[in-house]
């Protein structure tokens, strides 16, 4: 049983969700200068959803560590700190052994498993669905989904190497409407880039992503692309969310440098390190082009060249729950 005084502590988040481990440390260490006399993380301001169970094993190790005056370094100066982790019917017994000034000392924490909370939903409660959209010979460097509301006509923007393509859905089948020529030179075929951008506040205006430009269409009139030149900041990846699925966002990626090579679509959590295993991927008979917006939040738009074909095909890729 606890006594005295004690503080239920937020978590601080990253903008990436992932868990921002230097603020946590600080607002430990104010509330053990202040003298407070025990601390509760994850109690009370709904974190539980957003974190994964090792970062909250982590937030209730750390703290107790730092209750136990054992501070964190970082760097090369940092010595190894050697962790191991018992699992008892009641309790999480953590095990530290910590460097210091030629000895090693010996830290025993224990956290009662209530407070950790189990993963409930299995390592794979989140799946990738595929429809394809779209198919041609000519190139497709990079597709978007316009998001729009119910009864309104669907539409898909393609950007081919010298173009911008705006079609419509009509009775299931995708028609064009218009078409807006690219200014300046063609780009050469093998080498030919590109990324299609939206902004959500502003639906009617597209960027395009260029080699050495920038350039924005207004799809709500005639108006011609407007192309300036600058650098090429080009997405990673597309980070997705499901709220149905968790709080959490992932990041929908793919594994290819080589276009002539089959490729691997995969989804990882926002959090997770760069060699953590995805919780879904889909193995792709060909080469991802591109990863654009889908018409909402758990939606993307992937070019893909298929090698057995030699088309360039549009997947819709949307998330969906396994439970």
């Amino acid at each position: 049983m606890f006594t005295g005084c004690g503080t239920a502590l937020v978590t601080p988040f990253r903008k990436d969700l992932s868990l921002d481990e230097a603020a946590m440390r600080r607002l430990v260490q104010r509330q053990i200068r202040a003298g407070i006399n025990f601390l509760v993380p994850c109690g009370t301001t709904g974190e539980n959803p957003t974190l994964s169970r090792a970062e909250h094993l982590r937030v209730l190790f750390e703290q107790r560590l730092e209750a136990a005056q054992v501070r964190f370094l970082q760097g090369e100066a940092a010595p190894a700190l050697r962790v191991s982790i018992e699992q008892t019917p009641s309790q999480l017994v953590f095990t530290a052994s910590v460097p210091s000034d030629g000895s090693t000392n010996v830290v025993i924490e224990d956290v009662a498993r209530s407070l950790v909370g189990s993963d409930e939903r299995p390592s794979n409660a989140i799946r990738i669905e595929k429809e394809l959209l779209w198919q041609q010979e000519a190139t497709i460097l990079s597709a978007v989904l316009l998001g729009v509301s119910t009864g309104a006509e669907k539409k898909m923007i393609l950007l081919t190497e010298d173009a911008l393509a705006i079609y419509g859905e009509a009775q299931g089948n995708w028609k064009l409407q218009t078409t807006k020529t690219l200014p300046g030179p063609k780009q050469p075929p093998r080498s030919a880039r590109g990324q299609l951008l939206l902004a959500e506040e502003n639906m009617d205006r597209v960027g395009i992503l260029l080699p050495g430009r920038r350039c924005e269409a207004n799809l709500a009139d005639d108006s011609p692309i407007a192309c300036a030149g600058g650098g090429s900041d080009w997405p990673a990846g597309r980070l997705l969310s499901l709220p149905a699925c968790g709080a959490q966002a992932w990041w929908l990626k793919s594994d290819g440098t080589d276009w002539t090579a089959e490729d691997r679509l995969f989804l990882r959590s926002s959090g997770a390190a760069k060699e953590s295993a995805p919780v879904a991927e889909w193995n792709v008979p060909g080469a991802v082009f591109s990863i654009g917006a889908g018409s909402n939040a758990a939606s993307a738009a992937v070019v893909v060249r298929s090698l057995s074909t030699g088309n360039y095909e549009v997947y819709r890729i949307e998330l969906a729950c396994t439970n």
